[in-house]
């Protein structure tokens, strides 16, 4: 009985050592960060700028956004319109995009596919008067 209870104190002591941590390995430091842009707006969409002049209500006008320092990367945009009510408010059926960023710049317009084909009027959106801004929100 005494060799056997020696026996197992022994082999439960080589599995303790065994699980002993043997290395630990450090990456070197990883930078991150925040892409930048801004959001423009035309009323005739050749035109752009990151501000617009007082119009009538109902007015045809577009957004899109240029985004700087971007990896290739798959992203989903959502474009929300908002009304300063005060506060900014969410308004109106957002758009969403869906498309793969390329290195560095990259201007992509209110559309499924990001191309300016078919970029959302916000006009139809603004039939009332206020102020109003477009916002995109950037999902990696």
């Amino acid at each position: 009985m005494t060799v056997t209870m020696i026996t197992v104190v022994a082999v439960s002591t080589v599995f303790i050592v065994y699980a002993a941590v043997l290395l630990t390995l450090t990456g070197t430091t990883v930078t991150v960060t925040e892409g930048g842009g801004l959001v423009e707006y035309s009323l005739d969409g050749s035109t752009w700028s990151t501000t617009l002049s007082p119009m009538i209500n109902g007015t045809d006008w577009y957004a899109r956004i240029t985004i700087t320092g971007a990896s290739v990367q798959d992203v989903i945009i959502d474009w929300t319109l908002q009304v300063d009510t005060p506060p900014w408010t969410d308004t109106g059926s957002p758009t969403q995009t869906t498309m793969t960023l390329a290195a560095g710049s990259n201007t992509i317009y209110a559309t499924a596919d990001g191309l300016a084909t078919g970029n959302r009027n916000w006009g139809l959106d603004t039939t009332s008067g206020g102020s109003y801004r477009v916002e995109a929100t950037v999902n990696g």
